[in-house]
């Protein structure tokens, strides 16, 4: 019996003494991240037509801006990229200095051939080839504009922006919307909530902010209750929602708007009507009231992508700041 204790402390003493020589810290379990196939043929397979060299990119700084968008032509996103001056140059602060923010900058606007092939689209920005045709500039950002889904290359798209190892990164405009639209209400309470989202595309419009929600909120650990109604681009198209919204005694209220491309005049316009229906009152009540918010915010996806492109630049120091013109190079898919 003795022997037998005897044997028991010499190997607790032997284990002991292997832990203090080989360290006695926990192992840490890494995360494996797997990619999707479409995402490891343009990191790892040199026969695939999808395959981009990103260890031979470069200097990031003065290549262009590449620009798509999958659901229009009308050049919005591109045109607010341009046009954007909501930063100071100097000191990078959120105010207009009177100065481009993206003055000087190149861009490269691409209109696919087909909208459904999104991750093509942002393969063809970071290429250094017209397809195959001739050479052309890699792209140091994508901005990747129209209602973008899983179903559409938004997974492939944000894979590939964290994984690409050359600090090339993937902006979505509806995604860039969703996490403007939550940063402009992080200091309101409001539990339960309605968005109307104006578009010529209007059952897009829902599916795919329904989408960024569900992604954006997750990341946040955001649990509002959020509903969305989609409806026409136009003052008719929001008037139809709210008297949607009061005929179904709703109780979730109207209290962000999102609409591409929002200019001063639609933005009072807009404001207008909803202060007509506030002031509206009928047998004795004010029936709109309850399903209009007291303070209703209005976003704009595509200048909500052109800040994220710029803080993205400014953080990685690759605005270009060239004292020359802006200049677009535009390519056209088959």
């Amino acid at each position: 019996m003795e022997s037998s204790h005897i044997g028991n402390r010499l190997l607790a003493a032997l284990c002991l003494a292997s832990l203090l020589l080989f360290g006695c810290k926990p192992r840490t379990a890494h995360p494996v991240v797997v990619l999707p196939a479409a995402v490891q043929a343009v990191l790892y397979d040199t026969a695939s037509v999808n395959f981009v060299n990103f260890s031979d990119y470069g200097e990031l700084r003065h290549l262009p801006i590449g620009i798509f968008d999958a659901d229009s032509t009308s050049m919005t996103l591109l045109e607010a990229v341009r046009t954007m001056d909501c930063f100071d140059n100097i000191t990078g602060a959120r105010r207009s200095d009177g100065i481009l923010d993206f003055a000087g900058e190149y861009f490269q606007y691409y209109t696919a051939g087909s909208d459904e092939d999104c991750f093509g689209s942002a393969l063809f920005l970071m290429k250094d080839k017209y397809w195959d045709s001739f050479v052309k500039e890699r792209s140091k950002i994508v901005v990747a504009g129209g209602y973008l889904t899983s179903s559409s290359g938004l997974d492939e798209m944000e894979a590939l922006s964290e994984n690409n190892g050359a600090g090339v990164r993937i902006i979505s405009e509806i995604e860039a919307g969703v996490r403007a639209m939550f940063d402009s209400l992080s200091n309101d309470n409001i539990a339960s909530f309605t968005i109307a989202a104006l578009s010529d595309s209007s059952h897009d419009a829902v599916k795919a902010n329904s989408e960024a929600i569900r992604r954006v909120a997750a990341e946040n650990g955001n649990t509002r209750s959020i509903s969305i109604i989609g409806g026409d681009d136009s003052l008719q198209g929001l008037s139809q929602i709210v008297d949607n919204l009061r005929s179904d005694n709703s109780k979730s209220p109207l209290k962000v708007i999102m609409v591409e491309g929002l200019d001063e005049a639609f933005l009072a316009d807009c404001e207008a009507l909803l202060e007509r229906y506030r002031s509206m009152f009928v047998n004795g009540t004010y029936p709109y009231r309850s399903i209009l918010a007291e303070e209703i915010v209005f976003v704009d996806p595509s200048l909500s992508a052109a800040v994220e492109c710029y803080q993205t630049l400014r953080r990685d120091r690759n605005l270009a700041l060239r004292a020359e013109k802006q200049k677009v190079s535009y390519f056209y898919g088959f």
